[in-house]
């Protein structure tokens, strides 16, 4: 008698692969789903993250919060580089208003993000010196968001400093 095959476990980080699977069927509807739990989700997201603050939290969490607020908005700034056309002003079609704060920069980039046709997701632009598509800059939005809400999170839930 056999025992179960052993698990196998390979990871292709080839451009090739990696540019096949940025050209999946990603939707308005799909980016904005995926944007909405990172933000949003009741687990694990940067909403719950920043449930956990209670009292006094870490300094760092400021920081953290500004950080992820002002990266979101470079995101929609390159994107309205990118596909924003003469007769829209990118900042009326494609930012957050300034007055904004980050609660409201997710919700308002959720609804933007579903609102996203094909032609414009698959629109190629250039952030951070890397030529990627507006789809793929948004999922590294939801990446960042997620991985910055690990951090808030590690920090709400060790000793309180009040």
């Amino acid at each position: 008698m056999s025992g179960p095959e052993p698990y196998e476990f390979s990871l292709d980080l080839s451009p090739e692969k990696q540019a096949s699977q940025s050209q999946a069927a990603w939707t308005g509807a799909l980016v904005s789903q995926l944007l909405d739990e990172a933000n949003h989700a009741h687990w694990e997201s940067l909403a719950s993250a920043l449930g956990m603050a209670d009292g006094q939290p870490h300094p760092r969490v400021g920081r953290l919060v500004q950080h992820v607020s002002v990266t979101k908005r470079g995101y929609w700034e390159a994107i309205a580089a990118a596909i924003a056309t003469p007769r829209q002003s990118p900042a009326q079609a494609f930012q957050p208003p300034p007055e904004l704060n980050l609660n409201a920069v997710c919700l308002w980039e959720v609804g933007r993000a579903a609102a996203l046709c094909a032609e414009e997701l698959q629109t190629t632009l250039t952030y951070s010196g890397k030529q990627m598509s507006v789809s793929e800059l948004l999922r590294l939005n939801a990446r960042h968001t997620v991985w910055h809400a690990g951090q808030i999170a590690a920090l709400c839930s060790g000793p309180k400093l009040a």
